[in-house]
């Protein structure tokens, strides 16, 4: 639920570790499953790769599937807010609904983990209504 800020970490945990990723792109992710009727959801954070050979000890490898995203662009301070926004304003006023699956938050090179302030990407998972 990241009530006790959980995410943080995860990322607190993965960026030291960096080095140890192989054929890593520059461009991080933050992966969320669905959430459940008790508001937790899975995160993993991370970096696309062009192939995996051997997973560092505790990494996992997720893959995500191609489907049809709503994209919001935000900064690191207001991603609750813009996830709010595009669950509770954007889809429900737009010709989508939301689609099972991952959505996701997508970090380009550019953006620096130390300030937040480098725009952010959210991408949601949608169909037609």
């Amino acid at each position: 639920k990241n009530e006790n800020k959980e995410i943080p970490e995860v990322w607190e945990t993965l960026l030291p570790r960096t080095g140890e990723i192989g054929h890593k792109s520059g461009t991080a992710y933050g992966l969320c499953t669905e959430a459940q009727a008790d508001g937790r959801f899975g995160y993993l954070a991370g970096f696309g790769v062009s192939e995996v050979e051997e997973l560092p000890e505790g990494m996992e490898e997720w893959s995500v599937p191609e489907e049809t995203y709503a994209v919001f662009t935000c900064e690191l301070s207001t991603i609750g807010e813009t996830y709010k926004y595009a669950f509770e304003t954007w889809l429900p006023q737009s010709e989508y609904r939301y689609k099972k699956g991952i959505d996701f938050e997508l970090y380009t090179e550019e953006f620096d983990p130390s300030t937040g302030e480098e725009s952010m990407f959210i991408y949601i998972p949608v169909e037609k209504k």
